[in-house]
């Protein structure tokens, strides 16, 4: 039962990021003037987090001393600060550095003064991982090739995000916002059942597997 209230307790920041997205794709201004533009720039980060989650904490994990994998986790935190610091520039605001760094700053924390995880642990935050990285490769090529309807995202209200750049998440970002509702969703269907589904077919690690060299 505890297990089963922590896994839902887990789920419920990626639900609550799932309701956003639909109801921005429904009524894009029922949040925010410019919420379209800020969700695009949510999926954006979202892939570097996922990216820099999957090295730094290979790095956590890993033996050694505290402070080498410190070290070294700075070191991967400096290198996609000019990730996050490029879409900072390119949506003229700062929040995406802050965040990246606020992340950055949470794993560091974990590795200089939190416990050592025992090996189910450890199997657990790789099945996140995994499932993360799977959800967000699905959900991309999913609202990328499929039909995805327009909803609220009318050729008008477009126009009015003033969104930089090109490309399709650009012209279209119904299509990104479709993609962050099922990216969320299925994150919080995984989390509120502790990604067993990922243990079952056989996707991550078990408890006495080493953490492997990156994702």
């Amino acid at each position: 039962m505890t297990s089963s209230r922590s896994g839902l307790l887990n789920a419920l920041p990626d639900l609550a990021f799932s309701v956003v997205f639909l109801v921005t794709w429904i009524r894009p201004d029922a949040l925010g003037e410019f919420m379209v533009r800020w969700l695009l720039l949510v999926m954006l980060m979202e892939f570097i987090v996922l990216h820099s989650a999957a090295l730094m904490g290979t790095v956590a994990l890993a033996p050694g001393s505290r402070a080498r994998r410190g070290l070294a986790i700075l070191g991967f935190a400096v290198l996609y600060t000019l990730f996050a610091g490029a879409f900072s520039l390119a949506f003229k605001s700062w929040w995406p550095l802050a965040s990246f760094w606020a992340l950055t700053l949470n794993r560091l924390l974990g590795v200089l003064i939190g416990q050592v995880p025992d090996e189910e642990q450890k199997a657990f935050v790789m099945r996140g991982w995994s499932a993360g990285i799977a959800f967000y490769v699905l959900g991309c090529f999913a609202t990328v090739f499929l039909p995805v309807p327009a909803l609220g995202l009318t050729p008008a209200v477009v126009a009015a995000q003033h969104i930089p750049g090109k490309g399709l998440w650009v012209e279209q970002p119904h299509k990104v916002i479709a993609f962050g509702f099922l990216y969320f969703l299925l994150t919080a269907w995984s989390e509120a059942n502790a990604h067993a589904w990922m243990r079952r077919a056989g996707t991550a690690p078990g408890p006495t597997a080493a953490p492997p060299a990156g994702l």
